[in-house]
C-alpha cells in the first residue's frame, strides 16, 4: 500500500504533462513559425566589454542564426525549439518529451568580441 501511495502521484503528474503539452500543441493553430533550430545559451564574455552583473540569465539564441531573446526554459545537454508569432505576440517552444512554451523578448545579439 505505501508503494502505491508515491506511485500514484507519479502517475497523475506524468498524464497531467502530457495533457499540458497537447494542449500547447493546439494553440499553434494560425501561428507562423518565425525562427526553429538549436537553442544555446548566451554567457557574458569574460573580460569582455559588458557588465556581467547585469547581464541576463535567460539569453538564449538559435545556433547558426543572429536572433536572440530571453525566455523561460530548461535546457539539459542539447535543446531545440522553435518560435511561432500569433496575434503579434511571439513564443518560444522547446521540444522534448513534451512540448513546453515561454514567452519572450527579442534582443540584438550581443558582439562577443
Amino acid at each position: 500500500m505505501t508503494t502505491l501511495r508515491w506511485i500514484l502521484p507519479l502517475i497523475v503528474a506524468g498524464l497531467s504533462h502530457t495533457a499540458w503539452g497537447y494542449g500547447e500543441i493546439d494553440r499553434l493553430t494560425g501561428s507562423t513559425v518565425v525562427a526553429s533550430g538549436e537553442l544555446e545559451q548566451v554567457h557574458c564574455p569574460v573580460g569582455g566589454k559588458y557588465d556581467c552583473l547585469t547581464w541576463p540569465h535567460d539569453l538564449y539564441k538559435f545556433s547558426m542564426q543572429n536572433i536572440c531573446f530571453t525566455a523561460n526554459v530548461s535546457c539539459g545537454f542539447s535543446c531545440e525549439g522553435f518560435i511561432a508569432q500569433k496575434n503579434q505576440v511571439q513564443t518560444l517552444y522547446v521540444l522534448g518529451s513534451r512540448l513546453d512554451s515561454s514567452t519572450i523578448n527579442l534582443y540584438k545579439c550581443p558582439s562577443m568580441y
